[in-house]
Parts: C-alpha cells; sequence; structure tokens
C-alpha cells in the first residue's frame, strides 16, 4: 500500500493529480479548501475528510500537496507550522512552476521535507482521463532526499521528471508561459484576424487547425529552426511591408507583437547561415523604425 495523500487546494490541478495518484495506489486521506463546496466535491471522488482549514488534516497523512495559486502558499505553509501540524518526514509539495522549495523552509522545523514539482502540462478542466500524466514531465527542485521521493512519486504516475536548481524556477515557469500561455494568445489575434475578414469564429479555428499541428509537429520532430517558414525565413521584404502597413490599418494593437516576434524570427534566421546580410539588415531596419 502506497503512502496517505492530502491535498490543500480543491482546483483543476488537485482534482487531476489527486485522482492520478489514486489510480496509481495512493491513499487520499483528506482535501482541504477554502471554498467548503470545493473540498467536499472532491472528497467525495474518494471517501475521505474535508475541511477548510488544513491543519485539521494534515497530521495523519504522508504526503501534503499544496495545489493553491502561488499567492496562497507561503499563508498555507506559515500556518501549519504556527500550529503544529507537520510531523517528521513528512513529505511537503507544492506545485507551483514559479516558486522554490525554499518558499517552505519553516516546515523542515518539524523535520518535514519540501519539495517543488511542477508539472509541464496544462489543465483547463477538472475532468481526469486514464493515464493523464503518462510521458508528462514533471520538474522537481530541492534538497537530495527530496528530489529521490519525488521522483518516485512521478514513476508511479508513469511520467518523467527533470531536476532543476531552485533560482531557474522563475526562467523555466517563463520559458513554459512562452510555450502555452502566449501561444493561445497569439492564436486568439490569428482568430481575431480572420474575423475581420468575415469569417465566423469557429470556421476560423478550424482554418488555422492544421497549419497550427503541423507547425507543432515540425517543431517537435525537426526543432525550432528547421520549423521555421514564412515571410521572414524567405527574407521576403515586401511581404513584410504590407504586413506592417495592413497592421497599422486594421489592428495596430497587434503591430509590437509582430514586430518584436519578427525581429527574433530574423535572429532565427542568421542562425541557419547561408543569408543575403542585406536583407536581415533591411528587415532589422524596417521592423525596428
Amino acid at each position: 500500500m502506497k503512502e496517505r495523500v492530502t491535498f490543500i487546494g480543491a482546483g483543476n490541478v488537485a482534482w487531476n493529480l489527486s485522482h492520478a495518484l489514486h489510480e496509481s495506489g495512493y491513499r487520499i486521506g483528506g482535501i482541504s479548501s477554502r471554498k467548503k463546496s470545493s473540498a467536499k466535491k472532491l472528497a467525495a471522488k474518494f471517501k475521505c475528510a474535508f475541511t477548510t482549514d488544513p491543519t485539521h488534516i494534515t497530521q495523519n497523512t504522508d504526503i501534503i500537496f499544496i495545489t493553491t495559486p502561488d499567492s496562497a502558499i507561503n499563508e498555507i505553509v506559515n500556518a501549519l507550522c504556527a500550529e503544529k501540524s507537520l510531523n517528521k518526514n513528512q513529505l511537503i509539495v507544492h506545485t507551483s512552476g514559479l516558486l522554490s522549495a525554499k518558499s517552505m523552509n519553516c516546515v523542515k522545523k518539524w523535520g518535514a521535507i519540501p519539495l517543488s514539482m511542477h508539472p509541464a502540462f496544462s489543465f483547463s478542466s477538472p475532468l481526469f482521463k486514464k493515464n493523464e500524466f503518462k510521458g508528462v514531465y514533471f520538474v522537481l527542485e530541492g534538497s537530495s532526499r527530496a528530489v529521490e521521493k519525488g521522483k518516485t512519486i512521478v514513476r508511479n504516475l508513469g511520467a518523467k521528471s527533470i531536476v532543476i536548481a531552485g533560482e531557474m524556477k522563475p526562467l523555466y515557469h517563463l520559458a513554459l508561459v512562452f510555450a502555452s500561455n502566449l501561444f493561445v494568445g497569439i492564436e486568439d489575434m490569428a482568430v481575431n484576424l480572420l474575423s475581420q475578414c468575415g469569417i465566423e469564429e469557429k470556421d476560423a479555428r478550424n482554418l488555422i487547425k492544421p497549419l497550427v499541428e503541423v507547425t507543432e509537429k515540425n517543431i517537435l520532430e525537426k526543432g525550432t529552426l528547421k520549423a521555421l517558414t514564412g515571410p521572414v525565413e524567405r527574407e521576403d521584404i515586401e511581404t513584410l511591408k504590407k504586413h506592417l502597413s495592413t497592421l497599422t490599418k486594421y489592428k495596430y494593437a497587434y503591430k509590437k507583437v509582430y514586430t518584436e516576434l519578427s525581429k527574433h524570427l530574423v535572429t532565427m534566421v542568421e542562425k541557419k547561415g547561408e543569408v543575403d546580410k542585406k536583407a536581415l539588415w533591411l528587415m532589422r531596419k524596417m521592423l525596428s523604425d
């Protein structure tokens, strides 16, 4: 029988992770949430205790997962430490992509072990799918003892792990924001531009779907440099001029995004070699004016 697990936080991450751990043999012993209804709803899935005060359910457990927003983690950890609600050798895990395990250092006073364990995954829904974490990467950070315990949990989930230094957490999280959140923003801009062409939103999403899918496939299989296509890669000065004038006319707010990203694409093209240096200079000048 695997360890007993308690969750503080009952949002999408808690729903998916608790079900995955339960499926892997862990015992879900309690759920805490600021909203009693949220804690009760998730706890009902495992017939376990629920509360709005995490200090009531954290002593008789082996692993505590804190799956709240980052802004609440410090308050929760301080409350657990102040109320003497922790035991020696308990693993205290937060799933923040930004914060390091040091944000929970006070738990060491009680002999507990802090660990940062962030899934590089997007949870837009509480609906859990069987084997959802198979192949997903969890980024671990903490002491060697904490990391080894984290690796065991990750393996049991059928997932993979990577270890990074605590001071690298902000940079790591920023990378994921570029890969996911900002990507969604870019696609929303594309849909908005298509809507200005008179295309319905649903049709716009269907229109860009094959392009998005093949681009993603090429990035994952070939790398970003070989996946790059389009006017910057072709050093097509006239098309860039037309794009900039069109954005000025129809969607000026997007122009800054277009120019800054295109500048980066110019740098990528330069890395590929065998380029027209004059064309690169002209593109950079045009995008900076």
